[in-house]
């Protein structure tokens, strides 16, 4: 089942504030392409304005992309979401589901959480009435809250407690892609070890596939098969976990995995710190999008942007980086 692919991104492009043409606007996601696996979470990485969210919205429809396809496969086939109307979407919009970074925004606080994770069965005629109280129940106990939960209030619940709430009301309506953005960001670090716990053994039960929107790379070592580097909207490395924080292939890699407060290999290196210009979202961009930061960067990279391309020493990692084959970057340190 592992293997079986339920979602193809290819060429994603959202311009915000575009023309008729989709051309102008800030560039926000750039012709970015990437598949995921049955039971499989891919991990989207980087810093701040990166793109991250938006690419997850796009997915779930929350924002309508430019260009670029998006492929899911849905219990009944394979369907194309990106030319599909709110009609059509509207029994896809069952099998993905969002989990979102601060559940005080995310539940309404009005309602009682019984309530509040019925809504999904309600809004899609999901069961009788007396089925849907025992789904939500059922679904409260398997998160770890008791079944007096449903008729508390958000306010009545600590961080932990309504995130798992949030998880609970993603899953009424058996999805089977789940987006979660920063799910853990807010909540205190032993609280995030048991939700990312929670998560993990309900993927397993439940054959969900995950999304994983994170700037935190330990909670992405911890939860991710494998992990894609944003930056500025474009992919700059796609690799398994291990892969990625063993043998990074792309300087703005490397440079992200220097700024953890603690490392995997528990070495300490002298870092270097990048400096140089970003590259605005409004600007025409010619070149990589990374050069100006870049303590590699060439004439060439200036010139010319790199495409996403399998890597010499490894193929099962993807890098867009002109100079990737002739770098060893496992021996030098940086950070952004």
């Amino acid at each position: 089942m592992r293997d079986e692919q339920i979602l193809d991104v290819t060429d994603l492009t959202l311009r915000f504030g575009a023309d008729k043409s989709g051309q102008g606007g800030l560039l926000a996601v750039n012709n970015v392409s990437f598949g995921l696996n049955r039971q499989e979470t891919l991990s989207i990485v980087g810093e701040s304005g990166s793109g991250k969210t938006t690419i997850g919205r796009c997915i779930a429809r929350l924002y309508e992309p430019n260009a670029g396809q998006i492929t899911f496969r849905s219990e009944g086939g394979e369907v194309d979401l990106t030319h599909m109307s709110k009609a059509e979407l509207r029994p896809i919009r069952q099998q993905i589901q969002m989990l979102f970074q601060d559940p005080n925004a995310s539940l309404n606080s009005r309602m009682r959480i019984g309530d509040l994770v019925a809504e999904p069965l309600n809004i899609h005629r999901i069961g009788t009435p007396a089925e849907r109280r025992d789904r939500v129940v059922s679904l409260l106990e398997r998160v770890g809250l008791g079944a007096d939960t449903v008729n508390r209030y958000p306010h009545q619940l600590s961080g932990g407690q309504r995130q798992r709430v949030g998880i609970a009301r993603a899953l009424t309506v058996s999805p089977r892609l789940l987006i979660c953005d920063e799910p853990v960001s807010a909540l205190d670090v032993s609280v995030q070890a048991q939700v990312l716990n929670l998560l993990r053994d309900l993927q397993d039960e439940m054959g969900l596939s995950y999304i994983f929107v994170s700037h935190d790379l330990g909670v992405v070592d911890y939860i991710s098969d494998r992990v894609m580097v944003l930056y500025l909207g474009t992919i700059m490395e796609l690799a398994t976990r291990d892969d990625l924080f063993a043998a990074p292939a792309h300087p703005y890699t490397r440079a992200l995995l220097d700024a953890m407060p603690s490392r995997r290999d528990g070495r300490h290196r002298k870092r270097k710190v990048l400096t140089g210009e970003i590259a605005g979202p409004t600007l025409k961009r010619q070149g990589c999008v990374f050069a100006g930061r870049c303590p590699h960067a060439t004439d060439l990279c200036q010139r010319e942007a790199p495409v996403l391309r399998p890597w010499a020493r490894n193929p099962a990692t993807s890098v867009a980086c002109h100079h990737a084959d002739a770098l060893d970057l496992s021996t030098e340190e940086t950070t952004i």
